[in-house]
C-alpha cells in the first residue's frame, strides 16, 4: 500500500512540475484540495499563512514547531496539559516558564521523545526573540494562532503571516506603545533611568504618582533626551472637583460601570494623592468595565459635554441655559451613541460620489438638522445615486410580497407573488388625491418641473391613474428591489400625455426621463404596462389585473403593514394558529423607523471619517441600545488572487466553486469538480476531495456531523478535532452541573468558526425563574408531550426537544426515527423541524448521497418518501439521498466576520453566532406563515438553505409564494440590505444564489481564460492519475 501512495504522490508532484514549467507563477491554494494528512494548526484561519502550520516556528531550516504541533503528538492528560500552556504568557514573562511547565512535566513522561523534542524546539523559538520589547503584548492577541506567531517572533514584521492589524487592534496598540518606550528609553545613560523608564511603558494604564516620581528622580539630572521624549507619557491633568461628573455615571447602561464610577468620583483618591483625570479614565475603563474612551458612548460623551458646559459658563458668566443643557445631555448622548438612523448609515457605502457619502454619513449620524436638506437635494435626486436612494427606500419602506384591498388602484390587487413597497390604504387614497389635483390644476409636478397635461381625448384618465398608483404603491423588481419606471415607459408617457407646446424651453423627453429611470437599459425596472387595464396609444402592452394561474387561495401574511405599535415588532406565528404576536424592540436611532427585537445584537457605524469601523450593541429589555463594544475595523478594498483584483462584495468562479470577496478576504466553496475528458469517471465520487462514499459518521469540534473523517478533514476540521460517531450520540448534559435549582437542556449547535471554542451544546434553565414556564410545547425522550418545561420536570421526564411547528409536523411513536437531509438522525419529523432541518427519509441515517445535477435517489438501500405535492419543485441537498420539496439557496459566509463578532462578544452570548441563530433570523424575514426555513452547514463549506411550505399538500400558489420568499432572501443578501448588515449574525453572509429548479448542484460556470484555470485542470489530472493507479492496484 505504501508503494501505491508513493505513486499517487509522485503523480501529483509530476503535475506540479509540469505546471511550474508551463507557467512561472507562484502556487495558489485551490478550494478542492486533497484532504490534509497532518495537523496544520489552528483551523480558524487559512488566509495566506506563509509558515504553513498556523504560525509555527521554523528554526535554522528544521521542521516547524508550535504549541499545536506538539500537542497533536500526544493524548489524554498530557494533551490537556499541553493545550493549557500559553506560549504568549511565557513569552511575556520568561521567569514564569518553569512554573507554567509544571503540569506538562507531571502528565507527559520523558519517554515521549517526539513530544519533548518538539517542546524543546518550540521553547528555543520563544527564547530566540526574548530581547524584543513587543513580547509583553503577546497575551493581548485575539487568536491563538496570532499568540503563537507573536510568542516566537522577534519583530513586528514577523507577525504579518498570522496577525492581521484589523483583527488585532489591542495587540498592535500595545506594540505601538512598546515601540515608543523603546525609542524613549534606549537613550538612557544610567541603569536606574532605563529601568524607571521601562516601567512606565510596561503597563497599559497611566503611570501612577510613584512611577512618575521615580522617573523624575532617576532621569531628571543627566538624561534630558529621555525626559523630553517621555514627557507626553507622564504628564497628567489634575482635577480637584471630580464630583461634578457624578451625574454622568447614570448615563452608562452597565451596572458595574455605574457603581465603580460613583465610587471613583465620590472618593476621588486621597487628599494628598488625588486621582488625575488619566487615572480616573483608567479605573473606569479597566476596573469598571465601562469600555474604551469613545466620544460616541453615553458616559464619555457626558463627560465631554460637562467640560464644554463649564467652559461656556465660564466664558459667558453663567446663565440659565446650563440647566437646560444638562436636561438634554442624555438625549444628546443617545444620538451620539447610535446616531439618528444607523440603519441608513449602512447605506452610505452605496454612494457613488465622495461628497454624497460624506453627507449621508454625517446626516444619519448626528448632523440631521443641518445636512438633511442638502443631502436630499444633491444626492437622493441624482440619477447616478440610484443605488443609494434604493437602499434608503428599503429602510423606510421594505419591499413586501402581495397586494390587495385597494379601491382606487384596484389593478394592483390580487398579486400575491409580486413585491410592493407601499401597498396600503393610505397610499391608495394618496393616488386618488394626486389624480384629482392633477386634473384640477392641469399639470403634474415632476422633479421640480410642472408638466402640462393633455386633454382626456389625447391621454386617457386611466393612464394618469396608472401613473399615480405606480408612484404611490411602488412595485419592486424581484432581482434588485428597485422601483424605477422603465425608460421606454417614461418616453411613451411624456411623449403622449404631456402638452409640449406649453412646456418651458430647455426640457426634452430624454432629459426628463434620464432623471427618473436608470441609465443602464439592461437594469431591472418596473413596466407600467403590467398594471394598465388597456392598451396605451403609445404602445404599452396589455396589462393584467392578476398573474396568470394565480389561485383563489388565501395566503396569510399577518405582519404585512406592521399591525403593532411604533415601539413593537410583529412576529408571525408558524405553529398553525396563523396569527402574530407583538414583541418589544429597539429603534436603530432617534429618527429611525427600523426596529430590532429585544435581545438582538446589531452593528452600528462609529466613525464618519473612516469606513468599516463599527461597534456591536444589544437591544436591551428597556427598548434601548446598550452594551456596546467596538469591532475590529475592516477594509472594503478589493481582494487579490493570482494577480487579479476582485471588488468587495463581488463573486467569481474557479471551475465549479464559487468564491466571494468580502473585506479583502476570499472565501470559496469546496466542491469536487468534474472536468469532462480529464476526470477519470470510474474514480470520481463527487464528494469533496474525492472522498470515498463510505458512511462512517464523525463529529467535528464545531458541532457538525460529517459522513466520514475524510470529508471532515477536507472541510477544514483538524484531525484532533474529530470524534467518531455522530454529534448527537452523546448527551451534552452528562457531565454538566447546572446547580440544584436548574436543569440542563441539550441545545445542539453548529459553530461557524474555529475561534468558537467550545461550541455550546447545552443550556442551563433556572426552574425558579419565569423562563421555565415560557419554554412551551416540549417533548420528552419517549415523545410524550408537555405544555411547559415546568410540567415536564414535575413529571420526572427527560427533555428531548421543543416543538416549533406542532400542528404541521408529525410525531409518531410507531416511527421513532427519521434521517434529516443534514445526516442527523432525529426522533421524529417535529424533532428535525425544531432543529431547522427537514426529513430525508424514514429510519436512521445510513448512507451519504452522491452529488450530481439529476434528481434521482442517490442511495441504493434507501426508499424515498412520496413528495408533498406534484406542484412542488424538488431540490437535492449535498449528501442527501432523496429530493425534497422546496426552493433552495446557497449562501457563502465569512469566517472572519464571525471571528470579529466573537471577539466583540467577549465569550458571552456566543450562541448568537451559530448556524441555528442565522437560520432563526432568516426565518424571521419570511412574511408568509405557510413557509418555513431549514438549513445546514454543508461539507462543501457553505450554507444550504431550503424555504419550504408547512402544509402537507401545498397548492401551486403556496409553492410559488415560498419560492418568492427564497428569491427575496437572495436579493437581501446580494444587495446587502440593512436587514442583513445591521444584525451581527446575518452580517457574515456575503453571497447568495438560488439553486436552479430540478438540480441540486450549482451549474458549472467557468472563469475567463487564465493560468489558474489551466493549473486546476493539471492538478485535477495529476490527482486522478495517481488515484486511479492506486485504485487499480488495490
Amino acid at each position: 500500500m505504501a508503494s501505491l501512495w508513493w505513486r499517487y504522490r509522485m503523480a501529483i508532484v509530476y503535475g506540479l512540475l509540469v505546471l511550474g514549467l508551463m507557467y512561472r507563477w507562484e502556487p495558489v491554494a485551490y478550494a478542492n484540495q486533497h484532504p490534509p494528512q497532518h495537523h496544520t494548526g489552528d483551523s480558524g484561519d487559512d488566509d495566506g499563512d506563509t509558515t504553513g502550520n498556523g504560525g509555527a516556528l521554523s528554526i535554522a531550516g528544521q521542521a516547524p514547531y508550535d504549541g499545536f504541533t506538539c500537542c497533536s503528538e500526544v493524548q489524554g492528560s498530557c494533551k490537556a496539559a499541553c493545550e493549557n500552556l500559553s506560549l504568549a504568557r511565557i513569552a511575556a514573562d520568561p521567569s514564569s516558564r518553569e512554573a507554567k511547565l509544571v503540569d506538562v512535566r507531571i502528565y507527559c513522561p520523558k519517554q515521549q521523545l517526539a513530544f519533548w523534542h518538539c517542546m524543546n524546539e518550540t521553547m528555543a523559538g520563544v527564547q530566540r526573540g526574548a530581547g524584543w520589547p513587543g513580547r509583553i503584548c503577546c497575551p493581548l492577541a485575539m487568536s491563538i494562532r496570532c499568540q503563537n506567531v507573536c510568542a516566537t517572533g522577534s519583530s513586528q514584521d514577523e507577525l504579518r503571516p498570522g496577525c492581521r492589524p484589523s483583527d488585532e487592534q489591542s495587540l498592535y496598540g500595545c506594540l505601538k506603545r512598546q515601540e515608543d518606550g523603546h525609542r524613549c528609553c534606549s537613550s538612557a545613560r544610567t541603569a536606574e533611568c532605563l529601568q524607571a523608564c521601562g516601567e512606565v511603558f510596561r503597563r497599559h494604564q497611566t503611570p501612577s504618582r510613584a512611577l512618575r516620581e521615580q522617573v523624575l528622580t532617576a532621569c531628571r539630572s543627566n538624561n534630558s533626551n529621555v525626559m523630553q521624549c517621555i514627557k507626553g507619557f507622564i504628564d497628567v491633568t489634575f482635577n480637584r472637583n471630580l464630583k461634578r461628573y457624578v451625574p454622568c455615571c447614570d448615563s452608562s447602561p452597565e451596572p458595574q460601570c455605574r457603581r465603580v464610577c460613583h465610587e471613583t468620583l465620590t472618593v476621588g483618591g486621597s487628599d494628598t494623592d488625588p486621582y488625575t483625570v488619566e487615572e480616573m479614565i483608567d479605573l473606569l475603563e479597566h476596573r469598571g468595565g465601562c469600555g474604551a474612551l469613545m466620544p460616541t458612548e453615553p458616559l464619555w460623551r457626558c463627560f465631554l459635554e460637562a467640560d464644554r458646559q463649564r467652559s461656556v459658563t465660564g466664558a459667558g458668566g453663567g446663565g440659565g441655559g446650563g440647566h437646560q443643557q444638562q436636561l438634554n445631555s442624555n438625549e444628546v448622548s443617545r444620538i451620539n451613541q447610535i446616531g439618528m438612523d444607523s440603519a441608513k448609515q449602512h447605506c452610505c457605502l452605496r454612494a457613488e460620489s465622495t461628497r454624497c457619502r460624506r453627507l449621508c454619513s454625517t446626516t444619519y449620524a448626528n448632523e440631521w438638522t443641518t445636512n438633511l436638506v442638502d443631502f436630499e437635494q444633491e444626492c437622493l435626486t441624482a440619477p447616478e445615486e440610484h443605488e443609494l436612494r434604493q437602499c434608503i427606500d428599503e429602510v423606510d419602506e421594505p419591499c413586501e410580497l402581495g397586494c390587495d384591498g385597494l379601491s382606487f388602484c384596484s389593478n394592483f390587487n390580487n398579486r400575491p407573488t409580486e413585491l410592493f413597497r407601499s401597498c396600503r390604504p393610505q397610499s391608495d387614497m394618496a393616488a386618488r388625491t394626486d389624480v384629482q389635483q392633477w386634473r384640477e390644476q392641469g399639470y403634474v409636478p415632476f422633479l421640480g418641473v410642472q408638466l402640462p397635461m393633455r386633454n382626456q381625448t389625447e391621454c386617457s384618465y386611466e393612464i394618469w391613474q396608472s401613473i399615480a398608483c405606480t408612484l404611490q404603491i411602488k412595485p419592486c423588481t424581484k432581482a434588485h428591489h428597485t422601483n424605477h419606471i422603465c425608460r421606454q415607459d417614461c418616453y411613451e408617457v411624456l411623449k403622449n400625455c404631456v402638452d409640449w407646446q406649453r412646456m418651458p424651453e430647455g426640457y426634452t423627453v430624454a432629459s426628463l426621463c434620464q432623471q427618473l429611470a436608470p441609465q443602464n437599459g439592461s437594469a431591472p425596472c418596473i413596466s407600467m404596462g403590467r398594471f394598465q387595464p388597456t392598451i396605451l396609444g403609445g404602445g404599452f402592452a396589455v396589462g393584467s389585473a392578476r398573474d396568470p394561474g394565480v389561485e383563489a387561495t388565501t395566503l396569510v401574511s399577518p405582519c404585512r403593514g406592521n399591525p403593532c405599535n411604533a415601539t413593537q415588532i410583529c412576529v408571525a406565528n408558524r405553529d398553525g394558529t396563523y396569527g402574530y404576536r407583538c414583541v418589544n424592540g429597539c429603534a436603530l436611532g432617534e429618527a429611525s423607523s427600523y426596529l430590532v427585537p429585544v435581545g438582538t445584537f446589531v452593528r452600528i457605524p462609529v466613525s464618519v471619517n473612516q469606513k468599516g469601523c463599527l461597534k456591536v450593541c444589544r437591544c436591551g429589555a428597556s427598548g434601548r441600545i446598550e452594551k456596546c463594544q467596538p469591532l475590529p475595523c475592516i477594509s472594503y478594498e478589493s481582494c487579490a488572487l493570482a494577480g487579479k483584483r476582485f471588488a468587495h462584495l463581488s463573486h467569481f468562479y474557479v471551475e465549479c466553486n464559487v468564491c466571494s470577496c468580502f473585506a479583502e478576504e476570499i472565501t470559496c466553496t469546496k466542491k469536487q469538480c468534474h472536468v469532462p475528458g480529464l476526470t477519470v469517471d470510474r474514480a470520481f465520487t463527487s464528494l469533496p476531495c474525492n472522498c470515498p462514499p463510505h458512511y462512517v459518521p464523525v463529529c467535528g469540534r464545531n458541532g457538525n456531523t460529517y459522513p466520514s473523517a475524510c470529508v471532515a478533514k477536507c472541510a477544514g476540521v483538524p484531525e484532533g478535532d474529530i470524534a467518531f460517531g455522530p454529534c448527537r450520540a452523546k448527551n451534552p448534559c452528562d457531565q454538566v452541573d447546572c446547580g440544584p435549582l436548574s436543569v440542563c437542556l441539550p441545545d445542539w449547535n453548529v459553530c461557524l468558526s474555529g475561534m468558537h471554542k467550545p461550541c455550546p451544546q447545552y443550556r442551563c434553565v433556572n426552574l425558579t425563574a419565569t423562563n421555565c414556564s415560557t419554554i412551551t410545547d416540549v417533548r420528552d425522550t419517549n415523545l410524550g408531550y408537555h405544555a411547559t418545561l415546568c410540567a415536564l420536570v414535575l413529571q420526572g421526564a427527560t427533555y428531548a426537544y421543543q416543538e416549533k411547528y406542532r400542528k404541521h409536523c408529525e410525531t409518531s411513536r410507531r416511527r421513532n426515527q427519521v434521517c434529516g437531509v443534514n445526516g442527523i438522525t432525529y426522533r421524529s419529523e417535529c424533532d428535525a423541524w425544531s432543529d431547522y432541518s427537514t426529513v430525508d427519509y424514514n429510519g436512521p441515517c445510513q448512507e451519504v448521497g452522491l452529488i450530481s445535477p439529476t434528481l434521482e435517489a442517490k442511495c441504493s438501500s434507501i426508499k424515498c418518501p412520496k413528495r408533498k405535492s406534484q406542484n412542488c419543485s424538488p431540490v437535492l441537498p449535498p449528501g442527501a439521498c432523496c429530493p425534497v420539496c422546496g426552493t433552495a439557496l446557497r449562501i457563502v459566509y465569512s469566517r472572519k466576520q464571525i471571528d470579529r463578532g466573537l471577539y466583540a462578544l467577549k465569550g458571552d452570548w456566543t450562541d448568537y453566532l451559530t448556524l441555528k441563530s442565522i437560520l432563526r433570523s432568516l426565518e424571521a424575514l419570511l412574511q408568509t406563515v405557510e413557509c418555513r426555513i431549514s438549513g445546514q452547514l454543508t461539507f462543501e463549506n457553505d450554507l444550504y438553505v431550503i424555504v419550504e411550505t408547512l402544509v402537507k399538500g401545498p397548492s401551486k400558489l403556496q409553492t410559488q409564494i415560498c419560492a418568492q420568499e427564497a428569491e427575496r432572501l437572495v436579493t437581501l443578501v446580494r444587495t446587502q440590505s440593512h436587514r442583513i448588515t445591521s444584525e451581527l449574525n446575518l452580517s457574515a453572509l456575503t453571497m447568495a444564489s438560488l439553486v436552479s429548479s430540478g438540480s441540486g448542484a450549482t451549474p458549472l460556470v467557468r472563469a475567463p481564460a487564465h493560468p489558474l484555470l489551466y493549473s486546476s485542470i493539471v492538478l485535477a489530472l495529476a490527482f486522478w492519475i495517481g488515484w486511479s493507479v492506486a485504485i487499480s492496484e488495490c
